[in-house]
């Protein structure tokens, strides 16, 4: 008892300094390790930026009477951006990555961590109203998300419109879809905004993160609230249809053909995002080489993939054909054997 306790004091002496070194373990290691979560779009820097500074310098500037109050209000906003992060990469996502706790410098397990020492902070503090302080920090982002889903159920509710045939293809949505904020993020699925960590359609990690839409995602399919009405092949319900030939069997969906749909819709709005989603290898690179409508997603123009295209097409015809061939030639082999 008398180790533990000797164990427990050292960390609660050095925790703040522990939180900083974990706060920048799990910036790097997200950059240049083991992509989790991408770049957050701007108006998520204005709130994780003050927020986290608030939970980090909060052993230090919390006997300041004047700061107190602000500084619970801002890890209001803090704690619901460790409970958004926690939940994104999925709680058994977690419980797989803990062999791994301490050859990854808790790139998953840092919101987790950060989100319990903010509770605990608000559940042990002697200020008055502590917990109102502490809600008031959420409301914002609770009233956002509100808005957000506000604007996705009525783009859903256009795209239920439609006949089910054509809710997946560009020239009907374009249509119906109105021209706002959600329309644009969910538009922008597969080549620029982020969904999932690790998503059939979105694995080629489109470089921009927005909680908003993930958020609306989510709750979507978990309360399959709009899915009676509307068809859907991808993350939300702005992904549009692109049969593509393909040696293994046509693809759905292409990142050209919803760049395109994407330009259409937002005109003035950029196609590709300035920016990279990881500077490890992979995704970036093959980000940097993707032109929209000129390469496919791997940076190999729309003319060589093709060619090769036709080329798979007859290797396989041809193949088949032999195959067919062995097999009469078999059956008319066993027909005359005696």
């Amino acid at each position: 008892m008398r180790l533990l306790r000797r164990i427990s004091n050292w960390y609660r002496v050095r925790l703040p300094t522990l939180n900083i070194i974990m706060a920048q373990g799990a910036y790097l290691g997200n950059q240049y390790l083991i992509q989790g979560f991408c770049q957050p779009v701007t108006w998520v820097w204005w709130v994780l930026l003050p927020s986290l500074g608030a939970f980090l310098a909060w052993p230090w500037l919390k006997q300041l009477p004047r700061l107190q109050y602000l500084l619970l209000w801002l890890q209001g906003a803090f704690f619901l951006v460790c409970l958004y992060c926690t939940l994104f990469v999925a709680p058994y996502l977690l419980m797989t990555l803990f062999l791994g706790f301490l050859v990854i410098p808790l790139l998953m397990w840092t919101p987790l961590l950060f989100g319990v020492q903010v509770v605990k902070r608000v559940w042990t503090s002697p200020l008055p109203g502590a917990w109102w302080v502490f809600g008031a920090g959420m409301l914002p982002l609770l009233l956002a998300q509100g808005w957000a889903w506000g604007q996705y159920r009525q783009i859903t509710a256009a795209v239920a419109t439609l006949p089910l045939a054509q809710q997946c293809q560009a020239r009907p949505l374009l249509r119906v879809v109105p021209r706002t904020y959600m329309a644009e993020r969910l538009a922008g699925q597969l080549f620029k905004y982020h969904a999932s960590p690790e998503m059939i359609y979105d694995g080629w990690r489109p470089p921009l993160h927005d909680p908003l839409v993930n958020v609306c995602i989510a709750v979507d399919d978990i309360a399959d609230a709009s899915y009676a009405n509307t068809r859907r092949i991808g993350p939300g319900p702005l992904i549009v249809e692109s049969w593509q030939p393909d040696f293994s069997g046509p693809r759905l969906t292409d990142i050209n053909a919803q760049a395109a749909f994407y330009h259409a819709l937002f005109p003035s709005e950029q196609v590709k995002a300035d920016c990279i989603c990881t500077y490890n290898i992979g995704d970036a690179r093959y980000y940097n080489a993707w032109q929209p409508g000129l390469t496919d997603e791997y940076g190999t123009s729309l003319e060589e993939v093709e060619r090769q295209e036709k080329e798979n097409t007859k290797e396989h015809e041809a193949l088949l054909r032999a195959q067919e061939a062995d097999s009469t030639a078999a059956a008319k082999q066993a027909v005359n054997r005696p």
